[in-house]
């Protein structure tokens, strides 16, 4: 049997279909995490560290700080308010908002290009290589630079074999371009707006979701299996190797905005062939690119490197000021101070890019080469070496070269050895938040992410756990934030459950989940027992499938398999497919994507609350009462090493009538210094 294909030629007009569920989007608790964890989504690396660092440590540990010590001093601790404050605020934001700054000043004062990838600057100039492209304006420069891009994207669908068919495949090259061109004279949504997720179709972001609801639609109808519909690939690589360089179609057009730009007022201020600036254009943007990398990460660097400096503003620590004070109180020993002193040490611009450019370019077989793609940045998202580099170094090693110094100003102030209270306080507080922030939150939700799968029957991760696994390999898929099992977004949610043409798209997508050990009879029954306001049955998508399918999807070990072998001995009813198809590709009523975007984001929000809770206030706490209890007991008396800093002296000893500062003198005559 043929199924009619049931295509959204006028792909603008998707988006009737989700009106209502956009119109609705605030109204339940659920519909408003799922709209605020898409917002996440694509913010990427920046806006899930920001979320995790403003709600786990900069808001609650700024606010709890005012209560260390009040139980001694009787006072808010403002001093540890404004230090924590400082700190807090000023170091998180600072590891994205320096990066975009000096990515913003590269391609603002520099070139468009510098905010393209080395490997997408390369791998353009191949394809202006092998085209036809038209430099007699910059329309005509755009059209056929954009056209041969997307030949390119459309010739690597395995089901393209001559892209001069790509016509009679469903694929309207033209239709692109101009969505394209429309999409760079448009307004963006704005802030406020793009965040509510507003309607405005003349929009830049909305004619985009447009121009990717097409590519997904001509991408599943023009593949085989399953794979990332939200990707496409430009360069010439083995199969095997594809994924790695694949690109998110949204991102691949902005830099094709970019690029295009950049080149074509290029060729308008340098003479000679196309083939000629396109050499030297390529060879300085690569270098240029390379080199705004660099400097992202130097920059944010110094600046992690200078904050400390500012939010130290005490010489000594207040949070563990009111413990230390409490205890030289009791001690009663004011004189038995060090003066020790410790000290702390912490031809031409485009002939360099042109050699910078040689350097990187990902055609030669350099060490440099090979590894210049591991620091390509992408506006305020840092790349994770760096991003991972800076969170580490410069921002753990510089705060422990403050807290060194003011550790042993305390001793001054208070007597005694130096304690290195605040420097352990940042090795706990500090190692310990990093660990969590990179990793447990997503790996939390990985984990939360499984168990979702195996109990719906939906296959909600990138990946999954395999019995052939390592216990290693399992912990490293979970915990692992750049691969492995993620929990798949609301985007890519609705590329693989929605956007069905036909429905053979749909027995791939089963076929998919079967293959990732999801579970087709549950998945098929999810509403099954849905009831509406009145109690009575609500369940739509289990009736259609009933409807097409008969009682072969009552099977509970049913497989992708027993529905295609149907398929193929049955006549099924177009109505009935319609009626299938209809539920799955609105994405109001589809209930496979409702529930596996609920539920990601239930999980994601409780592994944020564990985290945040966590970090926020039970590691503050954990810190407090470590060092409350190094000096004080429970009713808050002296722990008796410290009611005298000397070392012990036995008690039929003459020496026990000397006074404290003769005491000071004697230890000193016998070598003890740290007194």
């Amino acid at each position: 049997m043929k199924v009619q294909n049931i295509k959204q030629t006028a792909y603008n007009s998707q988006r009737i279909n989700n009106e209502n569920e956009n119109n609705t989007s605030f109204r339940g608790a659920t519909d408003a995490l799922v709209s605020f964890w898409e917002g996440v989504d694509r913010g990427g690396l920046a806006a899930s560290f920001t979320i995790q660092d403003m709600l786990g440590t900069n808001i609650p540990r700024t606010w709890a700080a005012k209560d260390v010590g009040k139980d001694l001093t009787g006072k808010n601790n403002w001093g540890a308010v404004l230090e924590n404050g400082l700190r807090e605020f000023l170091t998180g934001p600072s590891m994205f908002v320096v990066p975009g700054g000096v990515l913003y000043a590269s391609t603002k004062f520099g070139a468009k290009s510098n905010a393209v990838p080395v490997q997408t600057i390369k791998d353009f100039a191949e394809i202006i290589k092998k085209s036809n492209i038209d430099t007699t304006s910059k329309e005509a420069f755009k059209k056929s630079f954009y056209g041969s891009v997307l030949e390119r994207v459309f010739s690597n669908f395995d089901g393209i074999k001559d892209i001069e068919n790509l016509a009679q495949k469903g694929i309207d090259i033209d239709d692109y371009i101009a969505q394209i061109l429309k999409m760079e004279s448009a307004k963006k949504k704005g802030l406020l707006n793009n965040i509510k997720n507003a309607a405005m179709p003349d929009s830049k972001e909305e004619i985009l979701e447009g121009i990717i609801k097409k590519f997904v639609t001509d991408k599943k109808a023009n593949t085989t299996g399953y794979p990332n519909f939200l990707k496409a690939l430009i360069t010439d690589t083995s199969a095997d190797k594809a994924a790695k360089y694949e690109v998110k179609i949204g991102d691949l057009i902005d830099r094709m905005i970019k690029y295009s730009d950049d080149l074509y007022e290029s060729l308008g201020k340098q003479k000679g062939s196309l083939d000629d600036i396109l050499e030297s254009f390529t060879k300085s943007r690569m270098g240029s690119r390379f080199a705004t990398n660099i400097l992202m990460g130097v920059f944010t660097a110094a600046a992690m490197w200078f904050i400390p400096r500012i939010y130290t503003v005490n010489k000594t620590n207040p949070e563990t000021d009111p413990v230390r004070q409490k205890a030289s109180e009791l001690k009663g020993d004011k004189n038995n101070q060090t003066n020790g002193q410790v000290n702390f040490s912490g031809g031409g611009i485009s002939k360099l890019m042109n050699d910078i450019g040689e350097k990187v370019n990902p055609g030669q077989n350099t060490w440099l080469s090979k590894h210049a793609s591991s620091l390509e940045s992408n506006w305020i998202n840092v790349a994770r070496p760096i991003f991972y580099t800076l969170i580490t170094c410069f921002t753990l090693i510089p705060r422990l070269i403050q807290s060194t110094k003011r550790d042993i100003e305390s001793s001054k102030k208070n007597g005694g050895p130096v304690q290195w209270d605040e420097t352990s306080n940042i090795l706990r507080r500090d190692i310990t938040t990093i660990l969590t922030i990179l990793f447990a939150m997503e790996g939390m939700g990985a984990g939360m992410g499984l168990l979702g799968s195996k109990k719906s029957g939906i296959v909600l991760t990138s990946d999954i756990l395999r019995k052939e696994d390592s216990f290693f390999k399992k912990f490293i898929k979970i915990f692992n934030p750049e691969g492995g099992v993620q929990v798949l977004g609301k985007a890519e949610n609705t590329a693989q459950m929605s956007n069905f043409e036909n429905l053979d798209q749909v027995i791939r997508f089963f076929e998919k989940n079967d293959e990732n050990k999801g579970n087709l009879y549950k998945l098929l029954h999810i509403d099954a027992k849905a009831k509406n306001k009145e109690g009575k049955e609500a369940s739509t998508f289990y009736n259609a499938a009933k409807k097409l399918f008969g009682d072969v999807i009552e099977n509970e070990k049913l497989k992708a398999v027993d529905l295609r072998n149907y398929i193929a001995n049955n006549k099924l009813n177009e109505n009935d497919v319609k009626e299938f198809l209809g539920i799955l590709n609105n994405t109001k009523k589809n209930p496979l994507l409702n529930f596996a975007n609920k539920l990601n984001a239930i999980f994601q929000t409780v592994s944020l609350g564990i985290v945040t809770g966590f970090l926020g206030f039970g590691l503050p706490k954990i810190n407090d009462a470590i060092i409350k209890k190094k000096y004080l007991k429970n009713d808050n008396t002296l722990q008796p090493k410290y009611s005298d800093p000397n070392m012990p002296i036995p008690a039929y000893s003459i020496l026990n009538n000397l006074k404290p500062n003769e005491k000071q003198i004697y230890q000193y005559f016998l070598g003890n210094k740290n007194v």
